[in-house]
């Protein structure tokens, strides 16, 4: 395995790493403390068009013409030799990103059972048989799509390299990924093992801002593009992938209602909540940035929740206490202080804000939680996403009035509900306009689950067996002329002239 200090990764194109075509290169920043752990080639369209290259020329000559099963047992390899680095993957994630350690351990862990869950899926993906008429039989086989294009977020990098890599190569393809240029280190790490264990430009790694997204999402030789980012980014790539006719997945944003029922747990709902937006600093799609109290149980469901926001510990993400580490960059830094203030200037009450310890690095990008109170449906900081751990509390007198309120929203990824009553729980289940329904509990990872959104949080879905396997298939019928099922006769075809 090639051995890289964090200031000389490079590209990952067509089983080698090299430079960019132009040479000039990014710095990667440690958000806990501002200090420089790192810089990559910024890529460019030239760079994508070498990798996608890469890419065809081993899908046409070698990767399509494997077996399902042998496929599964290279991913298998995959995940034993991320496994074999587990503390390496979780300081890079740490470090890039600024999450506490707990959390890269699990981000890690769930890369590591996404290899071992789609090894397990590649050989189980089939097609139909469709009954014979007028002596033809269709039958139908799924197919890789042959080039796919993933861009990648920086919430959960070591995380989506695996989401957006272990499907679609389980299912034939071959790749280009362009990871976000915030945290692109855990994805070139993985580029390390791949290179010890794939064929050669199976996957390509392509760094960088803007241009190589932008490339990936119009390049005509692309057959399937797998996106998870910001809904304006999002609609970007679907409008470059139109004039292509490629099929998109896009896993958008969110701004997702918790609703908590006067006849709920209330010590589970609280804890709940406080997972539910202060996990990954809040910088998750899936969070529940909107909380929903009844009237009734409104005052004391606010006195524990800022109980328990109050005994939270913000620091670096390499300290074990550290419960709130950094948001990941001075863009998110300012984009979620920015809310803060339009938070106040819009008149919500601030029913809790935290303050930054005094021991805690002062260049690092430490925003602590806030929650509002008094909030209303038209006010910016409830209807815009602010990928941060804010809250906005709204009271409620009856269940329909909860459920028009989390409803009135542009988004659909995710809703919680909270209620003792699981009749009344399905029935909001079937009503909230979500992909995915949290009852009596907010924990994200979804492995094994179908997650995707409705309205402007996305299509397709990814993480589950069927559905994200046949995300990245295509369905082929083949229709053969064939004898008829007649009863008798079948002597005939042994009878001598």
């Amino acid at each position: 395995m090639t051995n890289h200090n964090y200031h000389d990764w490079e590209l990952f194109i067509g089983g080698e790493f090299i430079e960019s075509t132009h040479g000039e290169r990014f710095d990667v920043e440690n958000p806990a403390d501002g200090s420089i752990i790192g810089s990559a080639p910024d890529g460019t369209a030239t760079d994508v068009d070498n990798a996608i290259t890469a890419a065809r020329t081993v899908y046409e000559s070698t990767w399509r013409h494997i077996s399902a099963r042998d496929r599964g047992t290279y991913l298998l390899d995959v995940a034993d030799a991320i496994e074999a680095e587990f503390d390496a993957f979780v300081e890079l994630e740490t470090l890039e990103n600024g999450k506490p350690i707990d959390e890269s351990e699990a981000d890690v862990d769930e890369a590591i059972d996404g290899y071992r869950y789609y090894a397990g899926a590649a050989d189980k993906i089939h097609g139909d048989t469709i009954p014979e008429r007028d002596d033809l039989f269709d039958y139908t086989i799924r197919e890789p799509y042959g080039v796919v294009g993933c861009i990648i977020p920086w919430n959960w990098p070591p995380m989506h390299t695996a989401d957006f890599t272990a499907a679609p190569l389980a299912a034939g393809n071959a790749i280009v990924l362009k990871p976000a240029p915030e945290t692109p280190l855990s994805s070139l790490k993985m580029a390390e093992i791949w290179q010890d264990i794939l064929p050669d430009g199976v996957v390509n790694v392509v760094t960088g801002d803007a241009e190589p997204g932008v490339r990936l999402s119009e390049h005509p030789d692309v057959n399937k593009l797998a996106f998870t980012g910001h809904t304006s980014t999002g609609t970007a790539v679907m409008k470059a992938a139109a004039e292509n006719i490629t099929s998109v997945m896009l896993e958008l944003g969110g701004k997702n209602p918790n609703i908590v029922l006067p006849d709920a747990n209330l010590e589970k709902a609280v804890a709940g909540t406080y997972e539910g937006i202060f996990n990954n600093q809040g910088q998750a799609c899936a969070s529940g940035s909107r909380l929903l109290l009844h009237d009734s149980i409104y005052d004391e469901f606010i006195e524990h929740l800022i109980e328990q926001t109050n005994a939270m510990t913000i620091g670096p993400g390499t300290d074990s206490q550290t419960d709130l580490a950094p948001v990941a960059s001075q863009q998110q830094y300012d984009k979620i202080t920015g809310y803060i203030d339009i938070g106040k200037e819009e008149g919500a009450t601030v029913l809790y804000e935290g303050t930054v310890p005094e021991d805690v690095p002062s260049r690092g990008y430490y925003v602590p939680p806030v929650i509002f109170g008094d909030v209303t449906q038209d006010m910016r900081i409830v209807r815009e996403e602010i990928f941060g751990p804010i809250l906005t509390v709204q009271r409620y007198s009856s269940v329909e009035e909860a459920l028009s309120l989390a409803n009135d929203t542009d988004y659909g990824l995710t809703a919680a509900v909270w209620t003792r009553n699981m009749e009344v729980a399905n029935r909001m289940a079937r009503r909230l306009e979500a992909g995915l329904v949290f009852v009596n509990n907010f924990v994200n990872g979804f492995l094994g689950a179908p997650f995707g959104g409705y309205k402007q949080s996305g299509i397709g879905r990814k993480l589950g067996f069927e559905e994200t396997m046949h995300e990245f298939t295509r369905v082929k019928t083949i229709r053969s002329a064939i004898a008829g099922s007649e009863p008798e006769g079948l002597d005939e075809y042994y009878d001598s002239e």
